[in-house]
């Protein structure tokens, strides 16, 4: 799975590397520890609107904030968002919360790099240490995503809610040896076919990491204080003095 990482280029950055042009007036924050229902930013590939609501006759790749935990749009209250934060590839194309978004309504997280908890066997028993995974290069990631509108039932007025979910996929060399599983990053090649709403069954994309190819990972062991989400900062990405070396994916 994918439930924690990090995000902190500036809104300027994100919108020159992506492409995209802004939506939401209001900056985000740099975060060394997003976590399932945080405000996110995200790219999406859809029409812009005039100030009338009329959208415009072709799409435009827009930088958004939304909430990070997909409420499909025909759930009955919100909090089902927290357990819809990841979408595996495997049955992301068929299951009923996510198949809609995937036919019409993908996009790319950014993303510096991810965390997850790898098990280490120690004097005192087997304990978690946390690791972190980001491009040695310094290269902003793409996971890809879905996200959704959802509004409660009955309620006209009240103002639509956007969330959205990072897909997974099976973790592959020495990825696997921290985790079964992983964020799908795609490609810098692969982000206008992923993002293009024309495209309803992108399903070459829905596949697993290839090392060869891939963004070149360091694997670094971490401070356990990223455990706690209250805890944010750059101090979180130091390397932690433990018995793991960092290890390289090439």
């Amino acid at each position: 799975m994918c439930g924690r990482y990090v995000s902190v280029r500036s809104d300027s950055d994100l919108l020159r590397e992506f492409d995209a042009v802004p939506v939401d007036e209001a900056a985000m924050e740099p975060d060394y520890n997003v976590a399932p229902t945080k405000p996110v930013r995200i790219v999406v590939n859809r029409p812009l609107r005039d100030a009338d609501g009329t959208p415009q006759p072709a799409p435009t790749r827009q930088l958004r904030v939304v909430t990070w935990g997909l409420v499909p749009s025909w759930a009955k209250d919100r909090s089902i968002g927290a357990k819809m934060i990841n979408a595996r590839v495997e049955s992301v194309p068929t299951k009923p919360a996510f198949r809609k978004a995937f036919a019409r309504r993908r996009c790319l997280v950014p993303a510096d790099g991810w965390y997850e908890w790898r098990t280490v066997d120690t004097p005192d028993g087997p304990r978690k240490q946390p690791m972190y995974m980001t491009p040695q290069d310094g290269h902003v990631l793409g996971f890809a995503g879905l996200y959704e509108f959802w509004s409660p039932p009955g309620d006209g007025s009240a103002p639509t809610l956007t969330t959205c979910t990072i897909v997974t996929a099976a973790a592959e060399g020495a990825l696997a040896e921290i985790h079964d599983r992983m964020p799908l990053v795609l490609p810098r090649r692969a982000w206008d076919r992923w993002l293009d709403p024309a495209v309803d069954d992108p399903l070459d994309l829905l596949k697993s990491w290839d090392e060869v190819s891939g963004e070149h990972l360091e694997l670094r062991p971490v401070s356990p204080a990223v455990n706690k989400v209250d805890n944010n900062g750059p101090e979180l990405l130091r390397p932690a003095p433990a018995d793991l070396e960092a290890q390289r994916l090439f």
